[in-house]
């Protein structure tokens, strides 16, 4: 980014196709990174929207929320969510994360919804 400002994927913690010795290191890692990085204005954790938190997603939000980094939800996959049921499973998913469901930036990368509502957080947060 023009201002200095970084953009930085970490390895999930669910589905990556990598050897269980790699895997393992993982945690340590992204703690000591996000811990370390004095300049760290936001995590965008994604949660897959059709499943809900996971287990392992609710552990990373209290870590989050228990070192104080700041952070946003981004539920993937919205597309796989039955219209009917979308009311229910967005109230759903924001309780099973601790928020309110406004809270939730919902996306999906196949049908471009919440995308542009996405990318206007991270410029903001990068903007500063």
């Amino acid at each position: 980014h023009a201002d200095g400002g970084t953009v930085v994927d970490l390895p999930g913690y669910g589905y990556a196709k990598v050897p269980q010795r790699v895997r393992r290191d993982w945690p340590e890692m992204i703690e000591g990174y996000l811990l370390d990085r004095e300049t760290l204005v936001m995590v965008f954790v994604l949660v897959d929207g059709a499943i809900g938190p996971t287990p392992l997603d609710a552990q990373m939000l209290d870590w989050l929320r228990e070192n104080e980094i700041p952070h946003t939800v981004v539920a993937t996959k919205s597309d796989k969510v039955k219209s009917s049921k979308r009311p229910a499973r967005k109230r759903d998913l924001a309780e099973g994360c601790q928020l309110d469901p406004g809270d939730v930036v919902w996306v999906s990368s196949t049908k471009g919804d919440g995308i542009e509502r996405l990318r206007d957080l991270v410029r903001l947060h990068l903007a500063g």
